[in-house]
C-alpha cells in the first residue's frame, strides 16, 4: 500500500507540471498584442507615402518577430503531441507573405496604391485578432487531449484499484469528481484545434465575435482540468490518512 500511494502522487505531481508548461506557451501568444494602432492599423493610415512606408514596416515587423516568437515557445512546449507540428505550420503561414508585402508596399509609387497595400496588414492577415488566439487555444486543446486528460485518466483508474472499505466514503467520491471533469474537457476539446487553426481572416472579418465560442470552450476545458488536478490533491491526503490509520492500527 505504501509504495502504490507514493506511485500515485508522484503522477499527479506530473499532470501539474504540464498544466504549467501550456500556461507558458499560452502566456507568450496573449502577451504578443501591441496597442490599438497596431490592433486597427487601417485607423491611422500616415497621410504620406513615406509615412505609410516607414508604419508598414514597423507593423510587419512586429507580426513577422511575434509570429516566429510563438513559433519558438510551441517548438519548445511539452505535451503538444501531433499538435505540435500543426501548429508550428499554422503560425508559419503568414511570415513569408507579410515579408512579401512589406517589399510590394516598399515599391508602391502612389499614396492611393501604398494606403491600399498597407489596409491589408490588418484585413488579410490577423495576426493579433485570429491567429495567436487561434494558436493560443488550439494548443490548450492539444495539451488537454494529448497530455492532460491522459494523465488524469490514468490517475483516475489508479485510485479506483485502491478504494476499500475503510477509505471509500472519503475516496470515492473525489474519484467519482475527478470522472466528471475529464469528461467536461474531453467534451470542451473534442475538435476544437482544428476547428480554431481552420477558421480565415474572411470569417474574422464578418464576425469578430467568432472566436468568442472556442475560447469558452478552452476555458471550460482549463477549469475542469485544474479541478481535477485538485482531486489528484485532495485523494492524496485521503491515501495518506489512510495509510496514517492503517499505520496506527498496526
Amino acid at each position: 500500500m505504501p509504495h502504490d500511494r507514493t506511485h500515485l502522487i508522484r503522477l499527479g505531481a506530473i499532470a501539474l507540471a504540464t498544466g504549467a508548461t501550456l500556461s507558458a506557451l499560452a502566456g507568450t501568444a496573449g502577451a504578443a498584442t501591441p496597442g490599438a494602432s497596431g490592433n486597427n492599423g487601417a485607423s491611422s493610415v500616415p497621410t504620406t507615402l513615406d509615412g505609410i512606408k516607414a508604419k508598414a514596416t514597423t507593423d510587419i515587423t512586429d507580426r513577422v518577430n511575434d509570429l516566429n516568437a510563438a513559433i519558438a515557445e510551441v517548438n519548445a512546449a511539452k505535451g503538444l503531441g501531433a499538435g505540435q507540428a500543426n501548429l508550428v505550420s499554422y503560425l508559419g503561414t503568414d511570415v513569408a507573405p507579410l515579408q512579401q508585402l512589406n517589399q510590394t508596399i516598399d515599391g508602391d509609387s502612389t499614396l492611393q496604391q501604398a494606403a491600399h497595400d498597407f489596409g491589408t496588414i490588418f484585413s488579410d492577415y490577423r495576426v493579433y485578432r485570429l491567429v495567436l488566439p487561434a494558436a493560443r487555444i488550439a494548443a490548450g486543446a492539444d495539451h488537454a487531449t494529448t497530455s492532460a486528460i491522459p494523465n488524469l485518466t490514468t490517475e483516475a483508474t489508479k485510485a479506483q484499484a485502491r478504494v476499500n472499505p475503510a477509505n471509500q466514503a472519503a475516496l470515492q467520491p473525489v474519484i467519482n469528481d475527478l470522472d466528471s471533469q475529464i469528461s467536461t474537457a474531453t467534451n470542451a476539446t473534442n475538435g476544437l484545434a482544428a476547428a480554431v487553426l481552420a477558421f480565415t481572416p474572411a470569417q474574422w472579418n464578418a464576425d469578430t465575435a467568432l472566436l468568442h465560442a472556442p475560447g469558452s470552450s478552452e476555458q471550460t476545458a482549463a477549469a475542469a482540468l485544474d479541478k481535477g488536478r485538485a482531486d489528484l490533491r485532495q485523494m492524496e491526503q485521503d491515501l495518506e490518512a489512510d495509510h496514517a490509520a492503517a499505520t496506527t492500527t498496526s
